[in-house]
C-alpha cells in the first residue's frame, strides 16, 4: 500500500527547502542588527560566510520545484 505520490514527496520537500533558504536569507538580512555589525568587513565576512549557503539551497529549490512539475 502507498501512502504518498513521489510528487507529494518532492512537493514538501520543495516546501521544506523553501522554509530553510528564506531563513538562510533572514540571517543574512537580520543578523546584521541584531547583533550590531559595527564594520563593512565585518559585515562582509558574515555575507561570505552565509550568502553561498543561500545560494545553493536556492538552487537545490528551484530544482525540487522543477522535478516535481514533471512527475
Amino acid at each position: 500500500m502507498k501512502f504518498f505520490s513521489l510528487k507529494t514527496i518532492f512537493e514538501v520537500l520543495a516546501q521544506i527547502s523553501i522554509n530553510i533558504t528564506s531563513g538562510w536569507f533572514g540571517i543574512l538580512i537580520i543578523t546584521p542588527g541584531f547583533f550590531g555589525v559595527r564594520s563593512l568587513n565585518e559585515y562582509k565576512n558574515l555575507l561570505t560566510t552565509y550568502i553561498p549557503f543561500a545560494i545553493v539551497n536556492l538552487l537545490i529549490t528551484f530544482w525540487l520545484i522543477e522535478y516535481s512539475k514533471k512527475i
